[in-house]
């Protein structure tokens, strides 16, 4: 019941007496908890014994009073439930192989043999892979875009609506809100928009799990009214990699269609580590998250004030339906590239951001960040900003040949090259995602079923796409299975192999995969 509060067992809690028992572990995981005098025989004890130790000991599998997360009727049921109360969801799932899993599950769970999927362009991979398991046909949304920081923006309620008007062949519709930069649709208008065609709506809530902190917090899918919800707990709050939930509300999905497919997509020996830390995340969501909230806020103010007084870059600023928990921060009008930002950071500042992309770089905010760490990406900024003004005006006095000289080069003494300000310059380096490519008839299970080649990219205009393309992160496809590759593509393509964003798809010597076969 939505709501209730129950006194229920802390897994960390029950994981560390069960650690400090004499029972001796006759069962699975191998390294049996690694008894004390055993400890030697691994080497890497050596060097981490403290880590280690806690790590093995704590680590068990399906044993007496510690349930089965497949078929959950103990501790990991009442510790479901718990969370469900935090996120205000009807049923929550533990996941453990992160949101990836959950979005598997959720589209499955909805799939319907000749049926299609409604899904935002801009979804997850993990999304697509589900398409294509399901042999179903997607169906796009295209995002808005918020043109002075080349972001993706919105998706609109009103594309829904129109995309369902008069028909009965859509099984689901799929978006992600928050997007990767921190843009949250209109999932309560979009929820109305597919409820009143009776279809369920999935919120791919992956990098939104902190929006339960607060009342203040931007509020999140599941009390909109989304049907399905995934929440990766470990990207903003403090979990494990590999730590996510799954929330569930309304009666247009079958539970136990999707408790089947969790049971598929997960693995059958879940690790209580990963458990014991989502546990711990749901509680720390439940007993500090107004603190840790406000914490944030505070840090978002500061970084704006701040940002307020840049004449180069820019940031993103906090705005209705976006997560000030996201740092866009814009090259755009410094002369730079995002990956030229980005190197900067981290090889001159030793600042680690999330992403870099052609003309912005992505930063991660949360409650647990430190006034320092704070403090030192405000003055990296700062002063990466006046070293453009003072670049700037000596270039205006200087000599034409001078002139030409790259900004980005006097700045960071030579990490940065040319052609990165040449992608701004010439107009390359805007949102990669902006291409649209054009549909071949062919699903996305249906081309990658087919005879396949690879050649190199210009030879490929006019083919049709045999694999994914897309740079990680943040994982989002620029070309799927069954789309025709056109020279738009291939030229922001080429423009995106100038930076640093790790292109997947493409084999060692620079080939995309293509139909053997023609349409």
């Amino acid at each position: 019941m939505i709501g209730e509060k129950r006194n229920v067992k802390n897994l960390w809690e029950e994981l560390e007496k069960y650690s400090a028992s004499d029972y001796y572990p006759f069962h699975m995981p191998g390294h049996k908890r690694l008894p004390k005098n055993e400890e030697a025989v691994l080497p890497l004890h050596k060097r981490f014994p403290n880590l280690l130790n806690a790590l093995y000991r704590y680590d068990i599998t399906e044993i007496d009073g510690f349930d089965n997360l497949h078929d959950a009727r103990g501790l990991l049921r009442d510790l479901q439930k718990k969370a469900a109360r935090v996120y205000r969801a009807e049923e929550s799932f533990f996941l453990v192989n992160g949101s990836t899993g959950g979005i598997l599950s959720a589209v499955s769970a909805v799939a319907k043999e000749g049926k299609k999927l409604l899904m935002a362009r801009n979804c997850h991979k993990s999304v697509y892979h589900a398409v294509l398991l399901n042999r179903l046909q997607a169906e796009y949304l295209w995002p808005g875009k918020i043109e002075e920081f080349e972001i993706q923006g919105e998706i609109s309620a009103e594309e829904i609506e129109r995309h369902l008007c008069g028909r009965d062949d859509i099984c689901g519709v799929v978006i992600t809100s928050p997007t990767y930069e921190g843009i949250i649709s209109d999932v309560g208008r979009m929820a109305e928009a597919a409820h009143a065609r009776g279809v369920p709506l999935i919120v791919d809530e992956a990098h939104g799990a902190h929006f339960a902190l607060s009342e203040k917090a931007p509020k999140g899918a599941v009390e909109c009214g989304a049907d399905i919800v995934v929440g990766s707990v470990h990207k903003t709050l403090p979990a494990l990699t590999q730590t996510a939930l799954l929330h569930v509300r309304g009666k247009l999905v079958d539970r136990e269609k999707l408790k089947r497919y969790l049971g598929i997509y997960q693995s059958s020996s879940p690790s209580y580590l990963l458990m014991a830390s989502i546990d711990a995340c749901v509680d720390f969501v439940e007993a500090q998250g107004e603190e840790r909230y406000e914490r944030l806020l505070a840090f978002r103010r500061l970084i704006d004030k701040n940002a307020a007084k840049l004449s180069h870059i820019k940031i993103l600023p906090e705005g209705e339906r976006r997560d000030p928990g996201k740092l866009v921060i814009s090259a755009k009008k410094a002369g730079m590239s995002g990956w030229a930002l980005y190197r900067i950071l981290l090889e001159k500042y030793h600042l680690q951001m999330e992403m870099a992309a052609p003309s912005y770089v992505l930063g991660i905010l949360t409650g647990l960040d430190t006034r320092e760490g704070v403090e030192r990406l405000l003055h990296a900024l700062e002063e990466i900003d006046r070293e453009i003004s003072e670049e700037r005006k000596e270039r205006e006095s200087a000599a034409p040949k001078e002139a030409e000289d790259s900004i980005a080069e006097e700045i960071d003494g030579g990490i940065s090259k040319k052609p990165d300000r040449q992608l701004i310059e010439e107009g390359e380096a805007d949102d990669i995602y902006s291409v649209r490519p054009a549909a071949s008839g062919l699903s996305i299970y249906e081309a990658a079923e087919r005879g396949k080649e690879w050649i190199f990219p210009a030879k490929a205009i006019g083919r049709v796409s045999g694999g994914f393309l897309y740079f990680y992160p943040p994982g989002i496809p620029l070309l799927v299975p069954g789309e025709v590759i056109d020279e738009k593509l291939i030229s922001r393509l080429e423009a995106g192999g100038k930076g640093d964003g790790y292109l997947t798809g493409m084999s060692e010597d620079g080939r995309v995969c293509v139909l053997t076969e023609d349409i």
